[in-house]
């Protein structure tokens, strides 16, 4: 079965999003599938503690990998090989190639570091205590469409 665009694995990438920010330190204050384009659109609202701008930077990297590399599990695969899926996750890659533009000014040292980001966040994601916290937010979204602060925590 094809996944791609579907709203369950929309439910896992979104979910991956608010786990890795809950994780990093950030109060998930909402999490929706709704989009105004009432497309499989979905978004995190975050709010994150002070840190100086590299620190800041990275969580927002984590967190936007988050999305994609949780969907990924979802579908049973476990690279980025799929040139469909990468298209399809361009607003994420775009904010972990600007904030890794931000940590590591020298383009030929960044893609070493977009790689250790992704092996740290999938590496997170990927334990049986992660995919379990990640299922629940997931059912919890299919279930409601958006989770509140309270939702989220429930999630927990």
């Amino acid at each position: 079965m094809d996944r791609v665009g579907s709203p369950d694995a929309e439910a896992w990438h979104e979910a991956g999003h608010g786990l890795i920010a809950h994780l990093l330190g950030g109060e998930v204050r909402t999490l929706t599938l709704e989009s105004d384009e009432e497309a499989f659109e979905g978004r995190a609202t975050i709010e994150w503690p002070a840190a100086a701008p590299a620190e800041s930077a990275r969580r927002s990297a984590l967190t936007a990998l988050g999305g994609p590399l949780a969907e990924l599990i979802f579908r049973g695969e476990a690279d980025l090989d799929d040139p469909g899926l990468v298209r399809a996750w361009d607003g994420d890659w775009q904010e972990v190639e600007r904030c890794a533009e931000k940590v590591q000014p020298d383009p030929d040292l960044r893609t070493d570091l977009i790689q250790r980001w992704i092996h740290e966040v999938d590496g997170t994601l990927r334990t049986d205590r992660s995919e379990e916290v990640l299922a629940r937010i997931a059912d919890a979204l299919d279930a409601h469409g958006t989770l509140d602060e309270t939702l989220f925590e429930e999630c927990l």
